[in-house]
């Protein structure tokens, strides 16, 4: 009389390797939980890298999904900068425009100077819009050619106000145009070699912080004594 042989149990070594051979679970997400994920880790890279850190293969590592999943939201590299760019010109108008709203030009001029550094320089969005505009990337119709305009005419509709409650007569344009761009041009020039140019000097990032409230301050007195 045969005898069935019977499968021997599988030892806990066995379960062990099975177990570990099990991808892992998947974690769903929203499309838009999976872009802000992306751009997050994108805006690290930047900062720490500057353009050249923007690898597709890299970001996903980081976010933890595959490559074909950040071609899925952004079709390419290209694809990602113009996101990146556009969110961060999102976030700096907003905050920009926001706090011009609801606060008066001449006495919160730190607070905006604040804002622009961190935007531009902080996160590394200078060297980015600068590596655009060097390789041609930019276009008339981006928002990066746009922002400006916007808040030029909020800050001197703000100063406008601002110099009518004192009696005064509204500033020049060209002044508010000038005041946009001087602080444009320190954010972008900080951004670039101005942490070389600190070091040289001898500034630590401390010292790097005076300058921008000293620079703040150069810009309040100067509104104080236009409106």
């Amino acid at each position: 009389m045969s005898s069935v042989a019977k499968n021997p149990a599988p030892s806990d070594e066995t379960s062990g390797k099975a177990a570990e051979k099990q991808p892992p679970k998947r974690i769903r997400r929203t499309a838009d939980e999976a872009r802000r994920l992306i751009l997050d880790a994108a805006e690290a890279r930047l900062a720490r890298q500057g353009p050249e850190g923007l690898r597709l293969q890299d970001i996903a590592r980081d976010v933890g999904i595959s490559h074909p999943a950040i071609l899925h939201h952004f079709e390419n590299r290209e694809g990602l900068v113009r996101a990146l760019i556009a969110r961060t010109n999102t976030q700096l108008r907003d905050s920009l425009l926001g706090a011009l709203g609801e606060n008066d030009a001449s006495r919160d001029a730190a607070d905006h100077i604040g804002h622009v550094f961190e935007a531009l320089s902080d996160r590394g969005t200078a060297r980015l819009l600068s590596w655009l505009l060097l390789t041609g990337r930019a276009t008339e119709q981006s928002d990066a050619h746009n922002i400006m305009g916007e808040i030029v005419d909020a800050l001197q509709a703000r100063r406008t106000d601002y110099a009518k409650e004192r009696g005064k007569p509204a500033p020049d344009k060209e002044d508010t145009l000038f005041l946009a761009m001087l602080t444009a041009n320190a954010a972008f020039g900080e951004a670039i070699v101005g942490r070389q140019l600190a070091e040289a000097a001898g500034l630590d990032q401390d010292g790097i912080r005076r300058f921008r409230a000293w620079f703040a301050k150069l810009l309040n007195d100067h509104l104080g004594d236009k409106d």
